[in-house]
């Protein structure tokens, strides 16, 4: 009998050592020596107690925290489940709950969607129902690796997820979101991504709600729901992406409070069903992992059985861990009796806790240290958390419609766009990046009977805006806002984008509707995605999670490609250090306290994205308007590289011009002259030996007290004194020859370098003659309407409204006035506020665009303006010793391939095609006098262009 019993102990030692070996929760041999030492040393009161994950809170009173010290300290509780909201505190109060626990506690949260789901201070991941439309399984794995680095910051050892419910039941009140979808292997394979990413942190992943809730109605919070399918239905939908992350090596499984008839027809929740938790997870579907109740005082299970009954009930059924016991005292007494009365069997009670044992090891509970809470919650937000986020969102963006191809938009000349915002939430992120692509009327209808306010427009962008507050608000669009988008769709080139659950496509008629996208929630990144998918800054690449209805199935993606065109993003997403980038805030209030300026903008951007687009200060020196985005500054000099460069560039490009033949060849007037031999490299590089500047003015005012002389102006404009100078002011109209004679008579000096304007007045002359056309009419044709620079203009008194324009210096000198709206330059305003080298006005976000049509290599959305061999050719260093490009400005004594300009009013633009950087910095230091040299004096443009480069090279 003794050999017997022997054969027997040893079979069953055998047994549970092969069992531990083939559990999910296996490390090495090492791990299994520490579960058998720490098992042997618990009492049994201990080991009961290991199966207890009770409820924490953060922020409670003093008498719930030590009430959750006392069940760790005398009850030896296995682990505690956070609920919600403070990072540090709840760090506190880990550390101080483990000081007093013999084993180190197993801690768990509800993290589905990152810490966020419980942590007010964290940034939240994207929904698994938009993580479902994802195509690249990759990032959602990317996702589940984030989530447990920040579970191993805040010493988290066991999320309560993935969702891996298939939510068939559009009306299902408590999935819904928060599932992958409606197709078994999407949802499988997101669920194994999740938690093979997790699980890669050492964090414990727990698939729920097992064995199925996503066909159900009610919420199991509140009652127990029925699940009515048949076997065979169950186990090719409900159960099917269970038994593929049990074969994933998933490492427990939550099970919930339902009702299944199919699986045991006795109305016991399967949570307390041992034929559901034994015979089918365990036994049929070879389930090794830790089994994990839903929470035991939600009313599916707490409604029917009282706090220990019910704890007693879920053991006795095969589940390892008690979630939310209610009372754990009784709970383990009730346990207890039935071990001491040989109805649960010591080796059922070491199967649960060994695996517990086990999951503390795997987690590193073997070796536990304080949880750190110095920078927790900047810990919990690191910037990558962040690129990720919208790189899953982008990701997302699903395209359903798209007729005719009319996504993404490419003329946008001559076109009208209306804005058409519906629904109860924040849309202003969405009409802020439409209206930096291509200028889009805001029109607000309250009812299909207003549509007609909407026939003039080539385009309608319809945005549904859900709510966003939590997965479990309604996705139902309002009757209203579908009568609106059907009756605007008639006869219109609608465009739908809906911020909000897929399911809201169900009843939205979208027969007539041109495009429609799903962007599934309603943040700054999808409407900042959605943006750039209508306009070609990004292509659109997701797919339909769910089946919505026979029109939108599973699967159901268009894609469109990018189009060069600039977008948005966070500094980290393009490789920058927001804390970098940040600076530039510092330095552009400085420039103003310091009174170098009275206001500014800067535009920055990096790969094609812009991280920084802001505006500083007020127009004038007396503060009275706050400058806007849509401000427009005279530039200045920067005109040369931005309205007469790009149009010598094409001809190039087209082998019309080269930069080695002679001025004469295309300006034959000045072969009379020793101007006519001049290369036009040497014009554009400033080495040709023309003056630096001739004050064309002086001819005509006294400038002693800027009195003007009557044989060059009159006050009105008439067949003699045709060119307006300012408001009143016009000039004869032979001023331009009189230009133009004096720069192709000047004496000319040596071939060194020295920066000269004159050139740009010759390149004029050459461009408008050719074209038959004046240089404003020219480049705005050319170039600023096809790249949607709605504000770029020559004369911007004639386009904008005067609040609109920055004024610049009071001219003492010369105009006797202050100049709003007509240009600094005194020999750009003899032009008429039309010339090669200055006079354009721009916004830092116009100008970006051309900048990164440079760094594209002569294209931009979808137009290509000039070949890449032309802006290298332009860009290159052009003579030993001479920092120019030709026409552009380069860093001297430098290897930095960078390249740009500078302007008199304070402007700057600069490219860095090495490092994709692009930098506008727009200022009126000349406001109100043009003798304030601070902002040159404190190298404030320079310092914003160096903190830029920090920010990459930091990060690197």
């Amino acid at each position: 009998m003794k050999k017997i019993l022997t054969v027997i102990t040893l079979f069953l030692f055998v047994q549970n050592l092969f069992a531990q070996i083939d559990s999910p929760l296996f490390v090495d041999s090492l791990q299994l020596k520490w579960v058998d030492e720490k098992y042997k040393a618990m009492t049994l009161e201990e080991k009961v107690g290991q199966l207890f994950i009770v409820a924490a809170y953060s922020n409670k009173d003093a008498a719930h925290e030590a009430g959750i010290e006392n069940l760790v300290k005398t009850e030896a509780i296995g682990g505690l489940i956070f609920m919600q909201d403070l990072a540090v505190k709840q760090g506190e109060l880990t550390n101080r709950y483990n000081k007093v626990a013999k084993i180190p506690l197993l801690i768990g949260m509800d993290a589905e969607w990152g810490l966020s789901m419980r942590l007010k201070e964290v940034k939240r991941f994207p929904w698994a129902m938009t993580v479902g439309a994802v195509e690249d399984n990759q990032i959602v794995k990317e996702m589940g690796n984030a989530i447990g680095e920040q579970a191993n910051t805040m010493g988290v050892h066991f999320n309560f997820a993935p969702v891996v419910d298939v939510n068939t039941n559009p009306k299902n009140p408590i999935i819904g979101n928060r599932s992958y979808g409606s197709d078994v292997q999407n949802v499988a394979d997101k669920g194994i991504n999740y938690m093979l990413g997790m699980k890669e942190k050492s964090v414990l992943a727990s698939a729920k709600h097992f064995p199925g809730h996503g066909d159900t109605s009610t919420d199991s919070h509140y009652t127990t729901p029925v699940v009515e399918h048949d076997l065979a239905r169950l186990k090719s939908i409900e159960l099917a992406p269970f038994q593929k992350l049990i074969d994933a090596g998933v490492p427990a499984i939550m099970v919930a409070h339902l009702s299944v008839p199919a699986l045991d027809d006795s109305g016991i929740p399967t949570t307390l069903s041992k034929k559901v938790v034994t015979d089918l997870l365990k036994n049929e579907m070879h389930f090794k992992g830790l089994i994990v109740t839903d929470a035991l005082n939600m009313d599916g299970v707490a409604k029917k059985y009282p706090p220990g009954e019910v704890d007693l009930m879920a053991f006795e059924a095969g589940n390892d861990i008690l979630l939310f016991s209610q009372d754990v005292k009784t709970a383990k007494q009730k346990i207890i009796e039935k071990i001491n009365s040989g109805e649960i069997t010591e080796e059922r009670l070491a199967e649960s806790v060994k695996k517990i044992l086990m999951a503390k090891y795997f987690v590193g509970l073997n070796n536990s240290k304080p949880i750190d809470t110095k920078d927790l919650v900047q810990n919990l937000n690191k910037p990558n958390y962040q690129i990720l986020t919208s790189k899953i969102y982008e990701n997302a963006a699903t395209l359903i419609k798209n007729e005719g191809e009319i996504l993404p938009i490419q003329n946008l000349i001559n076109i009208k766009i209306a804005y058409v915002p519906l629904e109860e939430s924040d849309y202003g992120v969405f009409y802020q990046n439409l209206n930096f692509h291509v200028t889009t009327d805001l029109v607000k209808i309250k009812s299909a009977a207003e549509v007609s306010k909407l026939k003039d427009y080539d385009y309608v962008i319809i945005g549904l805006h859900k709510s966003n507050e939590s997965p479990y608000k309604s996705y139902k669009i309002s009757d209203n806002a579908k009568a609106i988008v059907k009756a605007a769709s008639e006869n219109r080139n609608v465009i739908l984008a809906l911020f909000g659950s897929p399911y809201g496509l169900m009843n939205l008629d979208l027969s007539s509707t041109k495009a429609a996208m799903v962007m599934y929630q309603n943040l700054d990144m999808t409407q900042n995605a959605a943006a750039e998918i209508i306009f070609g800054a990004i292509g659109a690449k997701g797919k339909l999670p769910v089946d919505v209805n026979s029109d939108w199935k599973f699967g159901k993606t268009l894609k469109t490609d990018a189009m060069q065109r600039l977008g948005f993003a966070i500094p980290e997403a393009v490789g920058m250090k927001a804390e970098v980038i940040q600076q530039i805030d510092e330095l552009a209030q400085k420039a103003i306290d310091d009174g170098a300026t009275p206001g500014l903008q800067i535009v920055a951007a990096k790969n094609g994205k812009v991280i920084y687009d802001k505006s500083f200060g007020y127009q004038t020196i007396e503060r009275k308007k706050k400058v806007s985005s849509k401000d427009v500054y005279d530039v200045a000099s920067v005109t040369k590289v931005t309205a007469t460069l790009p149009l010598l560039m094409e001809d190039v490009s087209k082998g019309e011009l080269n930069l080695d033949q002679n001025l004469a060849s295309i300006l034959p007037e000045s072969g009379r002259t020793d101007k006519g031999t001049l290369k036009l490299r040497e014009i554009l590089a400033h080495q040709a030996g023309l003056p630096p500047w001739i004050g064309f003015y002086k001819e005509s005012v006294n400038v002693q007290n800027a009195r003007l002389y009557l044989d060059y102006y009159s006050r009105k404009q008439d067949e003699e004194h045709p060119i307006k100078v300012t408001d009143n002011i016009y000039i004869i109209g032979t001023i331009k020859d009189t230009i133009m004679t004096d720069i192709l008579y000047a004496p000319l000096g040596s071939k060194k370098y020295q920066y000269s304007d004159l050139g740009y007045y010759l390149f004029q002359e050459y461009l408008e003659k050719k074209y038959k056309k004046p240089l404003d009419s020219l480049v705005h044709e050319k170039l600023y309407r096809p790249m949607q620079m709605s504000s770029t203009f020559y004369l911007p008194r004639n386009q904008l409204d005067l609040e609109q324009i920055i004024p610049t210096a009071k001219d003492k000198i010369y105009r006797n006035q202050l100049l709003h709206g007509f240009v600094q330059d005194e020999g750009a305003a003899m032009m008429g506020g039309v010339a090669g080298h200055a006079g354009l006005f721009s916004s830092a976000q116009d100008l970006a665009k051309l900048m990164q049509m440079y760094l594209n290599g002569g294209s931009y959305g979808g137009q290509t303006f000039f070949s890449p061999q032309t802006i290298a050719e332009f860009t290159k260093d052009q003579y030993s010793g001479n920092r120019r490009g030709a026409g552009f400005d380069k860093l001297s004594g430098s290897s930095n391939n960078g390249y740009g300009h500078y302007g008199y009013t304070g402007t700057m633009v600069w490219n860095d095609p090495d490092e994709q950087l692009v930098l506008v910095f727009l200022s009126n230091r000349v406001n109100p006098s043009v003798d304030n040299k601070k902002l040159a004096n404190g190298k404030y443009r320079e310092n914003v262009r160096q903190a830029l480069y920090d920010a990459v090279v930091k990060f690197h």
